[in-house]
């Protein structure tokens, strides 16, 4: 495949909960990939037992740095951080990699859920830590030096019993956009992250974002669906998304939520539906395809980015980050063939 020229930043999305026993998280999860069919997920960090047990532990040294490495190698522009409290190990990652000199040349953005802000009289803790983030010289911006902010509305009740109603929740949108300006971070590029494009438009209008994107593309059969039968269904997504808004296409590496449907975790129920894993050539066809899109819609993608699913989504059957091979070294087959298509070698 040859190599995109002017080609769109793109982006992964990172889900920091491989750190073991330092939350109720990392346990659950080391446990939905501890049976024998699903350990080709474990990320390559990942360490098995003599007696089948399985420890994953991302916030051990080292581990950030060589995922660095391999993101670079990938030729990915940014991670997108899912955000939580700064006290809880989901946030690790997150804090050690702003923290960092931006030596490395990856960037880094947040996904905040919107019910995380809290209500009146708490969204401003948020806005103000949103900022601190926003004037990290290596935070990823769009269009005129606008940091990129995703806002994942994943469930409105939450903001609904914080706020009364989606609109109210512009004043904490209008809050980030003024003190992130007024502190000379720039004005934030919102993209509103929600599964079903005409709802996504409604509640971007509503609370004044930017655009409209997306975080997971689930689907699939109960038999496993075919990597074209995902395709089709990506196309699609964009397509609808398009005729709502201004976009920032998401582009997916998998849904396979099969582990969490054998070992029940308690934040979320999935079905069996799935694709078949992707080969490490469909996730490069994938984001081709992706990468086109924005570069033939570029009217409505004026952010020139996209957003992969996801970097480390193990468990739920979208990552790129390596896995642990079958001899225990890193499995870096997706990371060659997207690199091979990002940085044409």
């Amino acid at each position: 495949m040859p190599v995109m020229q002017h080609r769109a930043f793109v982006g992964a999305i990172r889900w920091d909960a491989w750190h073991g026993e330092l939350s109720d998280v990392g346990k659950a999860v080391e446990k939905t990939l501890s049976l024998p069919q699903y350990r080709f997920r474990l990320p390559w960090f990942a360490q098995v037992s003599k007696d089948g047990g399985v420890r994953i532990r991302g916030d051990l040294p080292g581990v950030l740095e060589q995922e660095i490495v391999y993101a670079r190698q990938a030729g990915l522009d940014y991670w997108a951080f899912v955000t939580y409290p700064e006290d809880h190990p989901l946030c690790l990652p997150l804090r050690r990699f702003a923290d960092m000199p931006p030596k490395h040349g990856l960037r880094f953005c947040n996904i905040v859920e919107w019910d995380r802000f809290g209500g009146p009289d708490e969204y401003h803790r948020m806005v103000r830590r949103l900022v601190g983030y926003f004037a990290r010289p290596h935070y990823q911006r769009v269009l005129d030096n606008r940091p990129l902010v995703y806002l994942l509305a994943h469930e409105s009740r939450w903001v609904l019993q914080q706020w009364g109603s989606i609109d109210a929740f512009q004043r904490a949108v209008d809050s980030l956009r003024s003190v992130s300006v007024r502190t000379g971070a720039g004005n934030p590029y919102i993209a509103v992250m929600y599964f079903i494009p005409h709802e996504t438009e409604r509640i971007r209008r509503a609370i004044g974002g930017d655009a409209v994107s997306a975080y997971p593309l689930p689907g699939g059969t109960r038999e496993g669906a075919p990597f074209e039968l995902a395709l089709k269904e990506m196309h699609q997504l964009w397509q609808q998304m398009v005729e709502v808004g201004q976009v920032i296409p998401l582009v997916s590496w998998g849904w396979d939520p099969r582990p969490r449907v054998d070992t029940p975790v308690p934040w979320h129920q999935p079905g069996p539906e799935h694709y078949e894993t992707f080969t490490p050539e469909q996730c490069a066809l994938a984001l081709k395809e992706a990468l086109d899109f924005v570069r033939t819609h570029r009217d409505r993608c004026e952010a020139n980015t996209l957003i992969a699913y996801a970097w480390n989504e193990h468990d739920e059957g979208g990552w790129l980050c390596p896995t642990r091979g079958a001899n225990g070294k890193p499995d870096t087959r997706r990371i060659e063939a997207v690199g091979r298509l990002l940085r044409g070698n």
